[in-house]
């Protein structure tokens, strides 16, 4: 999908350089989400929330070189399983500073904050953007007024729950009318 449909009408952000470099931590696999020390040109990125948009986040960096990911999650049971995989999973809220940089916030090159709740959503935005002023975040909301209160608190992107249903709902009803 294209940025301006996840966006909406939710203006861009200034564009901000990511300059924190990191690498997986020794014994780990990147893709698995290592925590990772320093390596010039490494990507570290922070997934809030491992349910369905988690975990489809977490698919698309898997495997991949020179990135490590953390998972933010607040449910004790996911964590529980997923540590056990070897995934780097932080049981905590993410709105706390200190889970926040648990998860390497400070070195982290992308966010992607993926819950279901605008509020949480919306407060993870600030923090995170306090604690990392060039971070890449993504942001997760219900409507179009959220999306553009995350751009304002410091979202650089936005998924807009209610474009994504609403171009689906365009491009199924053009495939029932097809003859």
């Amino acid at each position: 999908m294209q940025d301006e449909q996840r966006r909406g009408a939710t203006p861009a952000p200034p564009t901000t350089a990511t300059t924190s470099p990191t690498d997986a931590a020794p014994g780990t696999s990147q893709g698995k989400g290592a925590a990772g020390g320093d390596a010039a040109g490494a990507r570290h990125i922070i997934i809030v929330g491992y349910g369905l948009s988690g975990r489809s986040c977490a698919g698309a960096i898997e495997g991949r070189e020179g990135i490590s990911m953390s998972i933010i999650e607040t449910n004790a049971e996911t964590v529980a399983r997923c540590s056990k995989t070897g995934l780097h999973i932080i049981l905590g809220d993410a709105r706390n500073p200190e889970i926040l940089r648990r998860a390497g916030i400070d070195r982290a090159s992308d966010v992607a904050v993926t819950v279901p709740s605008d509020q949480i959503t919306l407060a993870v935005v600030e923090q995170a953007r306090k604690l990392n002023a060039t971070v890449k975040i993504i942001a997760r909301c219900t409507f179009v007024s959220g999306g553009m209160e995350a751009t304002r608190r410091g979202a650089d992107d936005v998924v807009i729950a209610e474009q994504v249903v609403a171009t689906e709902f365009g491009r199924v009803m053009a495939a029932v009318l097809e003859p």
